[in-house]
Parts: structure tokens; C-alpha cells; sequence
């Protein structure tokens, strides 16, 4: 199967790069560690180095593109292997989307693939059109998507385009209320709040799991299809918050609960991921923020086991084959796992505390195998939707703990699914959590 090489993230507020040189052509053949491309940033010009090896298979952008972080910048697979996409350049726009219809049904192939070749496929399908996002966010914000100009390839509409038609519009005050760059809390955590994505409505806020940042999001936002502003923040000890340090769950909840409780946010949507799931589930059980609707990805804190060897292991791995075997126990299939990942990560924790302000964290939530908190009760106070997400083949928390949720929160078990439903099933999980979203109201 065809695998990509992505936009690396070098430095935590960097969301894009513009693409300065490329050093491949289709057909060439490459191995892990050529430098296949130069990327420019506001602060520098870096390299970007291949973790796969095969036969240059498509180039998804020339000289001079900006490329957003964490997404494909080239396809390489087997020699004579063929790319398949949603639809072929010459197929009508009717049939191309239908295609993308029945592709986000599947989540069989990678998910990070599929959006980027569902996006590609549309767009070639002749001059203009509009990406399935731009469609999504005109839809819901009741626009007719045949009115906005298009600064896309090829002049399609694209996310950027329906921000600033309805930024023009006369009299609309409330549209993208979050239009980028990073909110800080004026007292208490003060972690760092970011906007992945601008809009309209009560925010959909997003909280990376144990060892994750807000970057390990940036590719699951185009799948959730919402027109709300979606933000996401760095738990104490991770991320762009390295520097902070909390030693228990408690305090970890009350740092979160501090940053959005400053950050001026009303009303929001609360979606977690494993401990960030747990840290999600408490902020809306404590009934003191106006939480409109709970999604929770590979929960931890439904049950007392957690796989501790995972956790030590990870802490303690200092190069990039011991962390590889670590992080590959993530998914159910390791060729899913990005292979830029594990340096993103080891490079992370370079000239920081990072490792040891986890460690801290981790010795005042696990003890071995043993999860030292739990979230049914906070789960049975929250009277809003909830729904539960679990992978069937999770290798870190067990799946049959989720038996331990109240009668009232959908649980959705996923065969053939780790412990990252949102990167292994993302189109699933995203379509999940935008129903969830939209049934609050």
C-alpha cells in the first residue's frame, strides 16, 4: 500500500511551510533518510527527511506550495504499483463525489491518505470546484459555496476562502469568533489554547492523551466536518506547556479547567483523547463549565488496568528504534503509525523537561498497571450526549472496561481498531463525533 512522506511539524506554532525545493521526481526511488524536499518557515529553512522507502509514486505539491504540517507531501509505495484515488481526473464532479461518500464509509485505508486523495481527486476533476472542508463549512453555514471565490489549485474553494466570505459579510457578528494563533489563560494553568480551525457556533475543543500534543490533531480536524471552531490545548508537560508540571489527576483537571474557564469560552464541546478523554469526562461531570456535548476516544479511567510496561517504556526510550517499538503498540497495525512520529517526538523532548515532568505526572495517575483514578461518577452527573469510542484491539487500555460505562453513553467498539481511533478510523470517528456535536442542539 502506498505510504506517505508528511510535512514534518519543526517547532510547536508551526502549521505550514512553503515548499522551496524538491529533490525526487515521479519514478525515483528513495530510502529512509534521503532528504527529499526544503521546506521554509517564518524562522528557517529545513529539511525533510524520507521515513519510508519505495518508488516515488505522486508529488502533491511543486515549488512555492505552502504545505500544512503532518499531511502528505509525497506517496511512495512497491515499483509498479498503481495510486489509487477517490476518482479518475477525467470523471465528472457528481461521480467524484460519490465516491468520497462511499471512501469516508470505509476505514479501511489510512485515514490521513484517503482525506488528502478524497481533497485531490475533487479538485482535479476540473477547473474550480472546491474541497469536500469548503463544502462542509458552507453547507452548514448556509451558504451557496457557487458564490465564494476560490484561491485554491486550479482556483477551487478551499477552507480559506468560506472563512473570509462570511469574515465580509455585513452584520454576521458572531462568525469566527477563533480566527487563529494562540490563546493563553490569564490565570491559573495557563497552558496554551490554540485554534486549529476557525468558525461559527459553541467551540469543539480537543485534549491530546498521555505523551500527545496539539499537533498529533492537526490531521484528524478536516474529518470531523463542522463548521464550529475547533481548538485544542497542551496538557501540562507536553507539547508547547513542557515547562509546566502537575503531579496528580486532580491537578491536572484544574489546570485544564483553569485555562478554559480563562479563556472567555461560554459554552464548548468537549472532546478527549485516552487521559485527556478522562481529564474531558471530569471537567463535564464537575458541572461548573457549560459543557454542550462529551466525546471520548480510548477513555482511560473506566476501569483499573493500563498497560504500565507501555508507559515506562516510552518515558525511558531515548533513540528512535527503542521508541518506534513502543509507539507502534498504539495501533493495531504499525504501517498506519506516521513514520515521522517517532523523531517529532524525540525531538520534542530535546534541551527540555518534558520527560521528566511526565514521569511526574504519570507516577500520580498509574501506579504499574494500575490506573489511580476513575470517571464513572463524573460520567453518570453529565447529563449531555455522550458517546464513547473504543478500539476492539487496544494494546493499552483493554477494550472490556468500557463495559463499565453508565447506561446512558454510546459506545461504539471498533474491530480491527488500536488505541487511535482517530487516526486508524478517522472518517468513522470524525463523522461520530460531528453527530454527537450536532445533537446537542
Amino acid at each position: 500500500m502506498a505510504r506517505p512522506i508528511l510535512m514534518p511539524q519543526v517547532g510547536q506554532d508551526l502549521t505550514e511551510g512553503k515548499i522551496t525545493a524538491l529533490n525526487i521526481k515521479l519514478g525515483d526511488k528513495v530510502k529512509k533518510g534521503d532528504i527529499v524536499a526544503e521546506v521554509e518557515s517564518e524562522k528557517a529553512v529545513f529539511e525533510v527527511e524520507a521515513f519510508e522507502t519505495g518508488t516515488v509514486m505522486e508529488i502533491r505539491y511543486k515549488v512555492g506550495d505552502m504545505a500544512t504540517v503532518l499531511e502528505p507531501i509525497i506517496m511512495v509505495g512497491s515499483e509498479g504499483e498503481v495510486l489509487e484515488t477517490a476518482a479518475a481526473t477525467s470523471t465528472a464532479s457528481v461521480e467524484v463525489q460519490a465516491a468520497a461518500t462511499t471512501a469516508i464509509e470505509s476505514v479501511s485505508v489510512t485515514p490521513v491518505e484517503r482525506g488528502r486523495d478524497l481533497e485531490t481527486a475533487f479538485l482535479k476533476a476540473g477547473t474550480g470546484g472546491s474541497s469536500p472542508l469548503a463544502r462542509r463549512l458552507a453547507g452548514s453555514a448556509g451558504v451557496d459555496i457557487a458564490q465564494i471565490p476560490g484561491t485554491g489549485p486550479r482556483g477551487a474553494v478551499v477552507k480559506r476562502d468560506v472563512e473570509a466570505f462570511q469574515r465580509s459579510k455585513p452584520g454576521v457578528s458572531s462568525v469566527l469568533p477563533f480566527s487563529g494563533g494562540t490563546v493563553r489563560a490569564t490565570t491559573g494553568g495557563a497552558l496554551p489554547l490554540r485554534t486549529l480551525q476557525s468558525g461559527t457556533g459553541d467551540p469543539v475543543v480537543l485534549i491530546h492523551g498521555f505523551g500527545g500534543d496539539v499537533s498529533a490533531w492537526r490531521p484528524f480536524v478536516a474529518h470531523i466536518g463542522l463548521a464550529n471552531p475547533i481548538l485544542a490545548l497542551d496538557l501540562p508537560g507536553h507539547g508547547a506547556a513542557a515547562a509546566s508540571s502537575v503531579s496528580d489527576f486532580d491537578s491536572l483537571t484544574a489546570a485544564v479547567h483553569a485555562t478554559l474557564a480563562a479563556s472567555g469560552i461560554d459554552r464548548l464541546h468537549l472532546v478527549g483523547h485516552s487521559l485527556g478523554a478522562a481529564v474531558a469526562a471530569s471537567i463535564a461531570g464537575g458541572g461548573s463549565l457549560q459543557v454542550r456535548s462529551l466525546s471520548l476516544l480510548s477513555p482511560a479511567g473506566l476501569g483499573p488496568r493500563i498497560n504500565g510496561d507501555y508507559v515506562a517504556g516510552f518515558l525511558s526510550s531515548t533513540s528512535e528504534a527503542a521508541l518506534k517499538v513502543w509507539l507502534e503498540l498504539l495501533v493495531l497495525d504499525p504501517s498506519s503509525l506516521p513514520g515521522v512520529l517517532v523523531r517529532a517526538t524525540l525531538s520534542a523532548r530535546e534541551g527540555t523537561a518534558m520527560v521528566d515532568h511526565q514521569a511526574r505526572l504519570a507516577a500520580g495517575v498509574f501506579a504499574g498497571n494500575t490506573q489511580l483514578f476513575s470517571i464513572r461518577d463524573a460520567l453518570h452527573r453529565f447529563g449531555g450526549p455522550v458517546r464513547a469510542i473504543i478500539g476492539r484491539e487496544d494494546r493499552i487500555i483493554p477494550s472490556e472496561q468500557a463495559d463499565a460505562v453508565p447506561s446512558h453513553v454510546g459506545l461504539y467498539r471498533l474491530p480491527n481498531v488500536g488505541h487511535l481511533p482517530q487516526l486508524e478510523a478517522a472518517p468513522l470517528v470524525g463523522r461520530l463525533i460531528a453527530e454527537n456535536v450536532r445533537s446537542a442542539g
